[in-house]
């Protein structure tokens, strides 16, 4: 394992790297750092078992490991140049390239106040029918209740699985809510994965019957659908409801958006509201208001906190600091009026606020003072 000071040379590396200030002689030993091998047998990082390349996983597997960090972001197909494997080093640590909008007038950056805001993780409340509270995060893993021919099991410390055990007694609703902060997986007893977002809730049934496989959120899910073309699935959000066989796809309904957004990845869906009907191909993505309207999408960036990710695709300032407001539990104050400030970039958002404020400053477009719980935003 490397120390501090040895961790910091590789970061400072990394940045320069993706900056484009980094000299031949330091891409030469980034990326000889990289190619490095102490003989170790190297374990590939959950965050990364989709990476294609056998020698990828374990490149970014000994980043892993000597920089110590729990999770990676999913990498694509690379090759390891040395500036390709710089750019490797500096998605795994959080570093991030980012782009003010052109009408963003600078500012000088500050240092970020270090009384730190750190990020969520796995924590939810159950509510079962009897009203019934199991604060998930705290419970031990194994079976949590039976309820005739349920089974209720916490597996980890962020999934929670219902498993049918025949017919039994009369079927209840149940809510699982996500705070400020929060995550957690959960699978239903048809199978079907869930994933909550932070301040979100999902109300389901117990188990399935009839004709008709009915759930409701609010704030962010993504969904993983078991087929069954007997029974449709469907999840209402807002008024409006999303209609599927089996397929993946992705819902942000939180009440402080101005639209909601429904983004498929796998399989067809039907978005419908009082104003109609529409289908989505995979790719595509439906904004959902008083209307429905559906086009391209970026499926990365809308599926980005499920993979552990803040993604940001020419967004806006406000955007990304609700984001920031509903997973570290802060609140943004806004000293200059931010009209047109958008960025583009991807970041952790397993490090703490100031990781993502200090690259924020990067492009030098905005200031934040970090005080407490609030982020003072200024230009």
């Amino acid at each position: 394992m490397q120390d501090h000071s040895t961790n910091e040379r590789y970061r400072e590396l990394a940045r320069k790297q993706l900056l484009g200030t980094i000299s031949p002689d330091e891409a030469a030993e980034l990326a000889g750092w990289l190619a490095h091998d102490d003989g170790q047998q190297l374990e590939v990082p959950a965050g990364i078992a989709e990476s294609r390349d056998v020698h990828e996983k374990q490149l970014l597997g000994a980043i892993e490991q000597r920089i110590g960090w729990k999770r990676s972001a999913r990498i694509r197909t690379l090759r390891l140049t040395a500036a390709a494997a710089a750019i490797v080093l500096a998605i795994a640590l959080g570093w991030w390239m980012v782009k003010p909008s052109p009408s963003a007038p600078p500012a000088a950056s500050i240092a970020v106040n270090k009384q730190d805001g750190s990020p969520g993780g796995n924590r939810a409340v159950l509510m079962l029918g009897n009203g019934q509270r199991i604060v998930l995060d705290s419970a031990a893993n194994g079976t949590l209740f039976s309820q005739g021919g349920i089974q209720a099991v916490k597996l980890d410390s962020g999934s929670l699985a219902y498993n049918m055990g025949g017919t039994g007694e009369e079927i209840q609703m149940h809510t699982l809510s996500t705070p400020v902060g929060g995550q957690f997986r959960i699978t239903l007893s048809d199978g079907t994965a869930i994933w909550l977002n932070a301040a979100s809730s999902l109300k389901f049934p117990s188990s399935f019957t009839g004709g008709e496989r009915s759930v409701e959120i609010t704030g962010e899910a993504y969904f993983e659908v078991a087929k069954n073309k007997a029974m449709p699935f469907k999840v209402l959000f807002n008024g409006n409801a999303v209609e599927v066989l089996g397929t993946h796809f992705n819902i942000m309904a939180y009440p402080d958006e101005t639209k909601s957004k429904v983004t498929l990845l796998e399989g067809s869906v039907a978005v419908s509201n009082p104003s109609g009907r529409q289908l989505l191909r995979p790719g595509m993505q439906a904004l959902v208001g008083n209307t429905i309207t559906t086009g391209p999408a970026n499926v990365e960036e809308a599926v980005a906190w499920k993979n552990g990710l803040f993604i940001f695709d020419n967004e806006d300032i406000h955007s990304i600091m609700r984001k920031l407001a509903r997973w570290y539990d802060v609140k943004p104050a806004y000293a200059d009026a931010m009209q047109g400030v958008t960025f583009s970039g991807t970041v952790s958002r397993y490090g703490n606020v100031s990781d993502v404020l200090e690259m924020l400053e990067m492009t030098e477009s905005v200031r934040f003072e970090l005080q407490g719980a609030t982020i003072r935003v200024r230009r």
